[in-house]
């Protein structure tokens, strides 16, 4: 991974030693509702999805990160103050994730400069990329979403279920069958 040429040999050899390798399989959870989880994880190939369930037990999906995005990931509620804990963690595809104890890879962090900074700019990365869909969600419609979507994850698109990416975006797997037959359509219509 990219983000990893940042850190001395001996800064990678400390991460390894405090990690755990887990193979996660197609739709294998990492995380279900209610379960403690004081880890971070970094994903360095497949493609992960977080959701809740909404009130009327529909799928909400949040958050569908591949080994292309964020260094560290952890789940979203280990941000908030305790409570019930209601999301999952699933694999879309098989994708290999290093697991870390959360104390003690922050204690690690904070005697080695270059791992508390990859750790610093994945929580910023993810910050932005969560500032940046609230900002889509209040001005852009369902067509511009799925466009930039498609631009900016094309891994995603390729391996995710299209219900995965239209519940993502915000819109009925129907809604994005028709944004996609109209924008495959208007392609066609501009090779004529």
């Amino acid at each position: 991974m990219d983000c990893f040429k940042e850190l001395s040999d001996e800064e990678i050899q400390v991460l390894a030693s405090i990690s755990t390798p887990k193979l996660l399989r197609k739709k294998e959870k990492l995380l279900e509702p209610g379960q403690p989880f004081n880890h971070l994880f970094i994903l360095t190939s497949g493609l992960l999805r977080f959701f809740f369930d909404d009130e009327n037990g529909v799928e909400i999906n949040t958050f569908l990160p591949s080994e292309k995005e964020v260094a560290f990931l952890e789940s979203p509620e280990s941000y908030s103050p305790e409570g019930t804990k209601k999301y999952t963690i699933q694999a879309v595809i098989d994708s290999q994730i290093f697991l870390f104890n959360k104390g003690e890879f922050e204690q690690t962090a904070f005697q080695h400069k270059g791992i508390y900074n990859l750790y610093l700019k994945s929580l910023k990365q993810i910050i932005s990329i969560l500032s940046a869909r609230t900002e889509q969600f209040c001005k852009s419609s369902p067509l511009s979403r799925y466009e930039d979507f498609l631009s900016s994850h094309p891994f995603v698109c390729q391996n995710a279920n299209r219900k995965y990416i239209a519940n993502f975006l915000g819109i009925t797997p129907n809604s994005l069958s028709r944004i996609t037959a109209r924008d495959n359509k208007k392609k066609n219509q501009g090779k004529k």
